[in-house]
Formats: C-alpha cells, structure tokens, sequence
C-alpha cells in the first residue's frame, strides 16, 4: 500500500469510526421501543468462498430462526430460511461495494423489520449492523471473524486492500474499541481475541462461536496422494510464497513430495511465476477456486497454513475434520484447536526450517501421522462440528433477540 492510500485509509477509518460512534450513542440514548418479534435476523458481510458462506450460515438456518436475511454483493448458495437482499450494481459503481451494502441494510432493515443486526467484519458490516440497529431500535451483534487485532488495521473492502494498515495506530485502536463497545453482543473466534476485548474494557457478553464444519459429509480415506495441502485466498496475508518455500524444503529430503493449492486470488499469476522459476512444477499444482474442496482433503496427509494472522480457520477446522493433520504458524486463534505433537503442530510463524522438519517427520512416520490425524477428527468435530455450532447459535439469540423469539420451537411467540 502506497503512502497516499495509507493515508487515504487512515482518513477514512477515522471517519467511519466516528460517524458509526456518535450514530450508535445518540440513538442508544433513545429508550428502545418495544416490538413484536419476526423471527428474522438480519446478516450482512463478505462471503470470500462457497465453504465459508456455507460454515456460517448454515447454523443460523438450523437454530431455530424463521428466516437469515442475507445483505450481501450477490447471491450465494440458496439454503432454506436464508434470503438474500443485494445492492443494485449502478449503487456499487457509484459509492462503493461497502457504502451500497451498508445503504441496503437499512433499507433491508425497513422492509424485513429483522430482531437482530449482526455484522462480519467491522468495516463495513459490522458498523451497517450497529448503526441500523441504533436507529431503528433492534440490538446488534459484531461477528469478529480474524485474529484480536485484525478488526483494527484490516479493512480490505472499503480501501479495496487485503493488507490494511502496516503498523498499529493507537487512534485507530481507540476508535475502534469505542465503536465496538456499543455492541449488544459480540461473538470471536477464540480465546485470545474475547482477552483482548474483555482487557480493554469490553462489557457487552462474549461468546466463542467458530465457523461449522460438517464432519459426516466424507469419510477419510487411507489411501492419500496429496502430501501437502493449502487452502484459502492467495493473498499477501495469507503468505502462499512461505508454503511454496516449504516446498521446496521438504523436496530436498521427499523428491517426489506432491502439495496442492486449492483457491484464487490476485496473487495468482505470481505465484504461478514463482514455481516455474522453482523448478517445482511437478511437485506443486493449482487447483483455483473449488466448490469441492473436501474431495482434495480426504486425499491430504498434512495441511499447512502459513498467515501472518488468523482467526480460527475453517480450512484448517475442514481438513482436520478429514482427517488432515495440521502443521501451522502459532498465530492468531490456531492454538485453541491445534496441540502440539497430539493433532498437529503449532511453528513458529516465518519458520521456514521448522515447518519443514515437523512435515518431514510426519511423512517419514506414518504411524506418528496415523495418530495425529486420529486425533485432528476428534478433537475438530467436537469443537467446530455443525451441530455442536447450532447450539452454540441457538443459545445466543435467545439471550440477545429477545425472550419472546422462542428458539426451541423455531417459532415466534
């Protein structure tokens, strides 16, 4: 990021903060009025792949809600219960995806009359949900959806950047705990980031819901061609370059080591470029964006993961479903799913030495491996599994919907 987008960002985060602030105190001075229930929730956010439309929304549509009114660029996967509310594109063209997304839940909010506003990421869906939620009297739920500080420097659909900030800006932390103490309910990915809030003076409740997986859709196979397995976006924070290193690590020691790439994303074309150059191309294959990934996982020994943060990835909560076993940076909310030498192993982020020695020792073990990946089903499946979320789900909008939204019998009262 140039220095005149930096600051353009910078400018833009201040004043996003600001407005959505002194919105949410206003109208929280406002008594709320009391409303019949409609059994609507409304969700709004950016959906970056099928899957992980899929892990989030799934469970809301089982916990008892009568219908997910989805704001979003443009229609996912259909599912029942869920209704999807897009933006016309001449809006998008002429503010902005974010400002014609955040414009629609209002208006969304107007036509449906949703009991609850929840927004993934802070900007713009989570500031849309609390400031809808202000003015037209409904509480509000922030989704953080990354690692404790993620919510602060990144932004990516409002500065059109999958990088954010470079360094942390104490005003910009400070604007933004601001904004999301005003949350009537804030859910995180793991531990570290519900410390995080809680130590900065967060009040509000706090739950940890991860993204679902479905662990009876596939079974594991023995029988696995694929050593090495990313998963996700190809972008600079994902760090794609690392695994590629890794690579070519292991390959010294396991020549025939095979590692596949499963997503899409604008670094592509240059990390294409940087395997020919590596003369790894037979060691490594792209696989782009794929609505089938679980068909790659169950033929995976060992998924790796290699982000300069992370929430709790579903990826990698997928692939250990599949009996994947994760070697992983020790990063964000990683640590809370994967235990060192019982499901997988926890590096040291930027580690390429380190990554390729507990790889190779698992290639080279199988029934080191067996163990492990025995392991990553359990403890994966008991921690992230689609019912095991539903619940999750189920409990928190009883509490913030309201105590006539009766969730048990997926009815309002």
């Amino acid at each position: 990021m140039n220095v005149i987008r930096r600051i353009g960002a910078y400018i833009l985060l201040v004043g996003v903060y600001g407005f959505t602030w002194l919105v949410a105190v206003v109208g929280g001075a406002i008594p709320r009025r009391a409303w019949k229930p409609t059994g609507r929730i409304m969700v709004t956010g950016t959906f970056f792949n099928p899957n992980w439309y899929l892990s989030h929304i799934t469970p809301l549509t089982r916990s008892g809600v009568k219908e997910v009114i989805l704001v979003i660029d443009e229609p996912q996967l259909p599912l029942d219960g869920v209704t999807f509310v897009c933006p016309p594109k001449w809006l998008a063209k002429l503010i902005s995806r974010a400002g014609a997304k955040a414009i629609w839940v209002f208006y969304a909010g107007i036509r449906y009359w949703p009991d609850l506003y929840m927004g993934y990421h802070i900007i713009p869906g989570a500031c849309s949900a609390l400031i809808a939620g202000r003015l037209l009297g409904r509480p509000s739920c922030y989704q953080v959806t990354g690692a404790p500080l993620g919510f602060i420097r990144r932004f990516p659909e409002a500065v059109g950047s999958d990088e954010g900030l470079a360094s942390r800006s104490k005003l910009i932390e400070a604007m933004a705990l601001r904004v999301v103490k005003q949350f009537d309910y804030i859910v995180v990915r793991g531990n570290k980031a519900k410390e995080y809030l809680v130590s900065n003076g967060v009040e509000c409740p706090i739950d940890i819901i991860t993204g679902s997986v479905n662990g009876h859709r596939q079974s594991p196979r023995n029988g696995r061609d694929i050593h090495l397995i990313y998963v996700g976006q190809l972008s600079r924070i994902k760090q794609v370059d690392q695994f590629i290193a890794i690579v070519e690590s292991v390959a010294r020691v396991i020549p025939s080591v095979r590692a596949a790439i499963v997503g899409d994303g604008p670094l592509m074309t240059e990390l294409r470029t940087a395997v020919r150059q590596l003369g790894l191309a037979r060691n490594i294959e792209f696989f782009g964006k794929r609505v089938d990934v679980e068909a790659f996982l169950v033929r995976a020994c060992i998924f790796v993961l290699t982000s300069k943060s992370e929430g709790l990835s579903i990826a990698m909560a997928e692939a250990m479903t599949a009996g994947v076993v994760p070697v992983v940076a020790d990063v964000g909310e990683l640590g809370d799913l994967v235990t060192n030498g019982v499901n997988g192993y926890l590096v040291e982020p930027n580690n390429i030495a380190e990554y390729s020695m507990r790889i190779v020792s698992l290639l080279q073990n199988p029934a080191m491996w067996a163990q492990c990946s025995r392991r990553a089903i359990e403890n994966a499946r008991s921690y992230s599994d689609i019912e095991v979320i539903t619940e999750k789900w189920r409990r928190v909008l009883r509490h913030c919907a309201g105590p006539e939204f009766d969730l048990k019998q997926g009815a309002v009262q």
